[in-house]
């Protein structure tokens, strides 16, 4: 995944983008045997323009932090989770 990093007085940050968390969610899809893959544009709706709809974001994000890691994998597990389910499906 691709970070930047923010140093500050206290100690280094590594700050994930949105760009970057679909990266990862995207790697997980095809590492799940999934075909299906997520456009950039997926991430930053569902994290920055919703926190400036007022809205609650589907993935933690903060301007100073980034998205979280920890909400960036348990929304992917339960994303991955529903696309295998989805494909069961549609093969039945």
């Amino acid at each position: 995944m691709k970070v930047r990093t923010i140093m500050s007085e206290k100690s280094e940050v590594k700050v994930l983008s949105p760009y970057a968390a679909a990266g990862y969610v995207n790697t997980q899809l095809k590492e799940a045997g999934l075909e299906k893959r997520i456009p950039p544009q997926m991430m930053y709706n569902y994290t920055t323009a919703r926190v400036r709809a007022g809205k609650k974001p589907f993935i933690t994000w903060t301007p100073e932090e980034g998205v979280n890691r920890e909400s960036l994998e348990k929304w992917t597990a339960a994303y991955v989770t529903k696309q295998k389910a989805a494909l069961v499906t549609e093969s039945e």
